[in-house]
């Protein structure tokens, strides 16, 4: 049985969070309550929470910069948060939407707007759970018609977000290629399973249907755009930095990002594991033919920057590859370095 939506009430007033409790239980939602920013970081690491109700004027750490901690910390930073305060001016609604609260409201608030607030929001994120799963389906169904491939597409996600993290983007950037690099290969629904079956090396002719799959996946995902960031994946992760990739023959900074960034972690993975058509390497032997080339693969075809934190990176992908190379899941406190 699904359990009722937990809230974390925090104000440095009793008798706010009284009210709030008085407000939320009748509506079916479990609260938890916090006088101040430390304790509600604590409630949160302790407990699974869907939605933060936060005051902005308290001691010991202000409402700003425990939103802030929660948007940075990749285990918490999907939990929506808002701030209700009786700071009523523009620059500190301002302060509050930078430093990522999705909603704003002022005391004292309509009792009425704040549920239906909260109703909304948490259908939002029961809704984005939901395509987040349909994502991970698609990406799947896919892998049906390959073999061999593991715990792949998961593995491939773990790594592009670390490397997201890496690279400074943001957390919206790293929750979006975290998800959606797992639709990298979904294309090859598309390509006959005697060519993605075949025990060596393919011919001219049976490449030529292979690199298909680029365009199959972007012609799957379509243009919706909440899925951009899995079409240009799909598109664009066997383009080269140097120019010799395929289907386009992007060069450089011509290649989104995105797609750089899941290459090498494709690669990365690609190598680690056995094939019908090769033997896995080791993780010392796949980061020496990333960094170093091989007849097939070269360092001039990632993009130098990209490169750089694959390398930086490396002992935690191994540690991830490890880790989930049995279907397991990433160590939350490798998640969170």
């Amino acid at each position: 049985m699904k359990r009722s939506h937990r809230i974390l009430c925090v104000d440095d007033e009793d008798f706010n969070l009284d009210l709030l409790e008085a407000l939320l239980r009748p509506h079916g939602y479990e609260t938890l309550a916090a006088q101040n920013g430390r304790e509600a970081l604590a409630a949160l690491a302790a407990n699974p929470v869907d939605l933060v109700l936060l005051d902005i004027n308290m001691p010991v750490m202000n409402g700003h910069e425990v939103c802030r901690r929660i948007k940075s910390d990749p285990q918490l930073s999907h939990i929506p948060v808002i701030m209700i305060t009786s700071l009523d001016s523009k620059e500190n609604k301002m302060a509050g939407m930078e430093a990522g609260a999705e909603e704003f409201l002022s005391k004292p608030f309509d009792q009425a707007e704040l549920l239906l607030r909260i109703a909304n929001i948490l259908r939002s994120a029961e809704y984005e759970e939901a395509f987040e799963y349909l994502i991970l389906a698609l990406a799947r169904a896919a892998e049906a018609n390959d073999i061999d491939t593991g715990n792949h597409i998961l593995r491939v996600g773990e790594y592009a977000a670390l490397m997201a993290r890496e690279l400074k983007h943001s957390e919206k950037f790293t929750e979006r290629i975290h998800t959606q690099a797992t639709l990298h290969d979904v294309g090859k629904v598309h390509i006959p399973s005697h060519i993605l079956k075949k025990p060596g090396r393919l011919n001219e002719e049976e490449m030529e249907e292979m690199k298909k799959h680029t365009t199959f996946g972007a012609m799957i995902i379509g243009d919706h755009p909440h899925l951009e960031f899995g079409r240009r994946i799909a598109l664009c992760h066997h383009e080269r930095w140097d120019g010799t990739g395929y289907p386009a023959g992007l060069k450089g900074a011509e290649i989104p990002i995105e797609a750089r960034i899941t290459a090498i972690c494709d690669c990365y993975d690609a190598l680690r594991n056995s094939r019908v058509y090769k033997p896995n390497y080791d993780h010392d032997g796949a980061v020496a033919i990333i960094t170093k080339g091989d007849e097939r693969m070269k360092p001039e075809h990632f993009d130098p920057e990209v490169l750089a934190a694959f390398v930086k990176l490396a002992p935690r992908f191994d540690e991830l590859y490890r880790t989930m190379k049995d279907g397991g899941k990433p160590a939350e406190d490798l998640e969170k370095k």
